[in-house]
């Protein structure tokens, strides 16, 4: 028994010395444009109806919106062996772009809500303003590094959770469209939330790391445009292109 103690004593002490600590910079933008499903309460739902009128006075409803673009830089430090297991951490700031779009409101159930007209019942499509969103991200997790495929070159795959604070510009959520001049243009509300992240990478020398990564995100606003102080979730996945630099 002290034999094989002694012998992981002296395993975990060159694994620990072959452990490697390391941080720079790290740049990310997004690759696609995403699709982000946005619920709240809204506050005129009991003037609309659907094709499942016992929904009708539900407090939930979703906005099927659209995100343009994603940009984020920040801090990275990593502890990684030559090959194994390690450890990532970051603080990075992000911003999260929301174009001028028409947003169709939705059942929770995924059926539209209308709204009755002198013409018969139509679907509700909200003129939806451009924003952003301006968050910190405080990241952690692990990665996993593979044996080089060449003098320089080492392969590597990673996931992580990352908790989101900040605030989402231009999003006035009093008055209606048309109607109020400040809608869309002025206020902010504060937003907070999680990630969840996977990526696959590559170490290009001793300083230059090149990743794609995978997130799903799961925001809470506080308030929001047509919907209820009660707030809004937003749930949404973006894949991006990174670049960290350590040194």
């Amino acid at each position: 028994m002290k034999i094989i103690l002694m012998g992981l004593l002296v395993f975990a002490f060159q694994a620990h010395a072959e452990m490697q600590l390391r941080h720079g910079f790290h740049i990310s933008g997004s690759l696609d444009n995403s699709s982000a499903d946005v619920s709240g309460k809204h506050q005129d739902f009991a003037a609309f109806i659907g094709t499942n009128p016992e929904a009708i006075t539900e407090e939930n409803a979703t906005v099927d919106g659209k995100i343009s673009s994603a940009f984020s830089f920040g801090y990275n430090l990593r502890y990684v062996p030559e090959v194994g297991f390690g450890c990532e951490f970051g603080v990075y700031l992000s911003r999260i772009n929301i174009p001028k779009q028409d947003a169709a409101l939705i059942h929770d159930d995924g059926t539209a809500f209308r709204a009755n007209t002198l013409t018969g019942p139509v679907n509700v499509v909200v003129d939806s303003p451009s924003s952003y969103i301006g968050v910190v991200n405080l990241y952690a997790g692990g990665l996993y590094n593979f044996v080089k495929i060449a003098d320089n070159y080492t392969p590597y795959i990673g996931a992580g959770y990352a908790r989101v604070i900040g605030n989402w510009h231009n999003s006035y959520y009093r008055g209606t469209p048309g109607d109020d001049p400040r809608y869309g243009t002025e206020g902010k509300t504060k937003v907070d939330g999680h990630y969840i992240s996977v990526k696959a990478g590559i170490n290009l020398s001793e300083h230059y790391n090149l990743e794609v990564e995978y997130a799903r995100y799961n925001l809470h606003a506080d308030s929001f445009r047509s919907f209820n102080i009660n707030g809004a979730d937003a749930e949404f996945s973006k894949t991006s292109l990174n670049f960290v630099y350590s040194f």
